[in-house]
């Protein structure tokens, strides 16, 4: 870790990128160990700071795509990797294309192949945009990205990783839980202690895999409304669910409860126990028994 820590020192860093740079090397090996490289793979790094990761993809895959938002990191790369920066534009064709980009605009379809992994140790002030840029949101069933990763591995803050991987009952699950459960298969893998990093940041993180599902977790008439039940049930997640529904304005009581009898489901029961089939089936039920709710194609 030595090594790393005083390269890692030497570097001026800007508050606002809320850069804090993975040290350890062991994790570092781990992480690298978890996305499974092959020669002909292309993974697009997210922010890749001082390049420790970098420099453990490279050999092991055909092409590794960094993108950082600071261009003094990917001008300190390029120097470190004997590399040019690029942009989008130019085709991203190099083994090791270092771009200039915030990530939360960057043209996902000018890279040049048509599956890719994903891994980055992310900004936490941004973490969820970071995700949902990858990952779409709960009401976008035909988000183009999703079909393009083979994988996605990141560094998170760990309440967040626990969040987008918790199940239903337990107190972490909420409305990321769903969307991020909904396309993806997450995977808490391991935690990560505060000093593994340098800067060393106030909270310990996770390291999440999400693994694209086949198909969605339950297929939906409606994924506006479900996004909107979903919303709704988890911003008064200390209601029970009947009540967490009839607060948000979601529908009328008389047809809550019929609603409710039709999928079996108790509305005494708190949002945090419903599983994702459970918010599918709530939905579906909604949009056949409301005839203005028109379905989708």
């Amino acid at each position: 870790m030595s090594g790393l820590f005083e390269e890692a020192k030497r570097l001026r860093l800007k508050k606002r990128f809320s850069q804090n740079f993975l040290i350890d090397e062991a994790i570092l090996d781990r992480i690298v160990g978890l996305l499974s490289l092959s020669s002909n793979e292309t993974v697009l790094e997210i922010g890749p700071g001082a390049g420790f990761l970098t420099e453990r993809l490279l050999p092991g895959t055909g092409q590794v795509i960094a993108v950082d938002v600071d261009p003094r990191m990917v001008q300190y790369l390029s120097q470190k990797f004997s590399a040019e920066p690029t942009t989008p534009k130019d085709g991203l064709t190099e083994s090791l294309a270092l771009v200039q980009h915030d990530i939360l605009k960057f043209p996902f379809e000018k890279i040049p192949v048509d599956q890719f992994q994903v891994v980055g140790n992310l900004p936490y002030n941004i973490t969820s945009p970071i995700l949902f840029s990858l990952v779409g949101e709960l009401d976008t069933p035909k988000y183009p990205l999703r079909n393009r990763l083979s994988r996605i591995t990141l560094m998170v803050q760990k309440e967040v990783g626990e969040r987008i991987t918790a199940t239903p009952g337990e107190k972490a699950y909420n409305a990321l839980s769903v969307a991020s459960q909904f396309w993806f298969e997450p995977e808490l893998a391991f935690m990560v202690p505060a000093g593994a990093f340098y800067p060393k940041p106030a909270v310990d993180s996770a390291v999440i895999t999400l693994t694209p599902r086949a198909a969605p977790a339950i297929e939906v008439m409606d994924y506006k409304m479900l996004s909107r039940l979903v919303k709704t049930a988890f911003n008064y997640r200390r209601k029970t669910l009947r009540n967490a529904l009839l607060h948000g304005g979601w529908i009328p009581a008389s047809d809550l409860d019929t609603l409710l009898n039709a999928v079996g489901i108790d509305g005494k029961i708190r949002p945090q126990q419903l599983s994702i089939t459970d918010f599918g089936h709530l939905a579906n039920e909604y949009a056949k028994t409301h005839a203005n709710l028109s379905r989708q194609d």
